[in-house]
């Protein structure tokens, strides 16, 4: 009897046990879902951050505004497997994706589910622009399922839904501003739609030639239809992360060493100088050889390098014959609104220097290029086109002002600009050729500080020309792509392969599915 009891108590215990196992191992340190309010800041500094660092990594001296005057290997197209941006970027989009299951049913919460789809939308083109085709549809399953092995999208499907989630999101964002912890908009949810229709404007453009259909009806439905589809109207209506003191500007706490491996392009510098164009003085800094400061109204007093020296080239290079004018003092660093405060104790800002995401100027340059394509009836192309010219040079003088650097600020606004779009070189009066080739280069301008986007236009466009430098390897080619992270390679071999096999080689001259130029 006692036997018996014993086993019927063992069995009552055993199902207790078992009906309670998932609420008693449940960590309540640990909640299995997050507001999302308290995840989106997380994910849009994260990302902010690595989009502007990679641009001043690869971005800066791929399309030769900034060149390497130490550690060329980038410079001279040494690149090795990337684990930046894909590592951050997953890690991002898994937040995203718990913003999105959390709100997509919830009424209340559409708002937020439209804002996750705008952010999902940027860091997948940011990721599939770098790599090509990447884990896209089972990409975040192993929140759930446990997949940790996803398959890799092809990029034509990939952009199909980005394109889509940015046309969704354009329609459940509401005029109702509920959200919290946003430091994109600050909850301001028409600034989102226009950020949603102005990021899907820049990726038709991107497919243009390789899916003409698609790109010409979606730019299409978007600028006939303004009110149904906004887009920036304005500068304060781009997308950018302000830094702050807690939170400075990514490169104010570099060390100067690091801030000093990267100087002013001599392509930059020819093409600015060519133009008369005083965005030089918000670019460069003059030489320290100058002694003139971090401000010099003679241009000659900003200098830039050639892109692709070795180390040994690199180091002992000089602008003139002068041996002894030979080094560092000699080359101008990279403009003071990105100022180091290691370089630059007293003038540099943790704050003036903006990472955008977007720009109003670039938007314009994307509508000008459609017109002038007949993509758009809306519009003409050099309307477009002043605008975007006229919104880079007055938001540069604004940051400039806003550091405190009055003489820059100044030569700024003293700029001519109805004089400066007058030029030969500037006004948009040439055949279709041309008029696109001063639309890539005045684009290029204005994309100095944008991630890597003057990258990927190039790579769209081959305009303007980017000259491989005298010690560049890679056979002279410039590199299209990155090469998928060693880490993917061990732990998804099989898909890994799938992709490679698909793409081609898994090198940095694989053109993607965009790059038919």
């Amino acid at each position: 009897m006692k036997k018996t009891l014993l086993i019927i108590c063992s069995l009552v215990l055993a199902v207790s046990c078992t009906e309670d196992f998932e609420t008693i191992n449940i960590n309540p340190n640990y909640p299995a879902s997050a507001e999302p309010g308290l995840l989106l800041p997380g994910v849009q500094r994260e990302m902010a951050y690595n989009w502007g660092d990679q641009g001043w990594e690869e971005g800066f001296t791929v399309v030769q505004y900034g060149a390497r005057l130490q550690f060329t290997s980038g410079d001279t197209y040494n690149w090795s497997p990337s684990g930046d941006p894909y590592d951050n970027a997953y890690a991002s989009l898994r937040d995203v994706e718990n913003i999105i299951r959390d709100t997509e049913a919830n009424e209340d919460a559409q708002n937020y589910y439209g804002v996750a789809l705008v952010m999902k939308s940027w860091i997948y083109s940011y990721v599939t622009d770098a790599y090509g085709d990447v884990p896209y549809s089972e990409a975040t399953m192993g929140i759930e399922n446990g997949n940790v092995t996803p398959a890799f999208d092809a990029q034509s499907a990939i952009y199909a839904g980005i394109l889509a989630d940015l046309e969704t999101a354009n329609t459940v964002l509401t005029d109702a501003d509920n959200i919290s912890g946003d430091i994109f908009y600050d909850g301001d949810i028409e600034k989102w739609r226009k950020f949603a229709n102005s990021l899907r404007l820049r990726l038709l453009m991107r497919i243009s030639d390789v899916d003409n259909a698609t790109a010409v009806a979606g730019m299409t439905q978007i600028t006939s239809n303004p009110s149904a589809y906004p887009i920036f109207e304005s500068n304060e209506d781009m997308t950018f992360v302000a830094w702050n003191s807690d939170n400075p500007q990514p490169k104010y706490d570099t060390r100067s060493g690091s801030f000093d491996e990267v100087r002013l392009s001599q392509t930059l510098e020819t093409r600015l100088k060519d133009l008369n164009d005083n965005r030089l003085y918000v670019f460069a800094q003059p030489t320290t050889a100058s002694e003139k400061g971090i401000f010099s109204e003679d241009f000659d007093d900003y200098v830039g390098m050639p892109n692709g020296l070795d180390d040994e080239a690199a180091l002992g290079y000089s602008p003139s014959e002068n041996p002894d004018e030979s080094g560092s003092n000699f080359i101008s660093r990279l403009g003071i609104l990105l100022g180091c405060r290691a370089c630059n104790p007293e003038q540099a800002s943790a704050t003036a220097s903006q990472t955008i995401i977007m720009s109003y100027s670039e938007l314009q340059f994307i509508l000008a290029e459609a017109a002038e394509r007949g993509f758009i009836s809306a519009g003409d192309a050099a309307t477009y086109y002043e605008n975007g010219i006229r919104a880079s040079f007055e938001y540069y003088t604004e940051r400039v002002a806003a550091g405190g650097w009055s003489d820059i600020a100044n030569a700024m606004q003293a700029t001519d600009l109805d004089a400066y779009v007058a030029q030969d070189a500037v006004a948009l009066t040439g055949d279709a050729d041309d008029n696109l080739a001063k639309i890539a280069l005045q684009k290029w301008i204005s994309l100095f500080y944008t991630g890597f986007e003057g990258w990927s236009d190039w790579r769209r466009t081959g305009m303007p020309e980017v000259i491989p430098g005298p010690d560049a390897v890679n056979d002279g080619m410039v590199p299209v792509r990155f090469q998928y992270p060693n880490s993917v390679k061990s732990t998804n071999s099989e898909n890994y392969n799938a992709a490679v096999q698909s793409m081609g080689a898994d090198d940095i001259n694989t053109k993607l599915w965009w790059d038919v130029d």
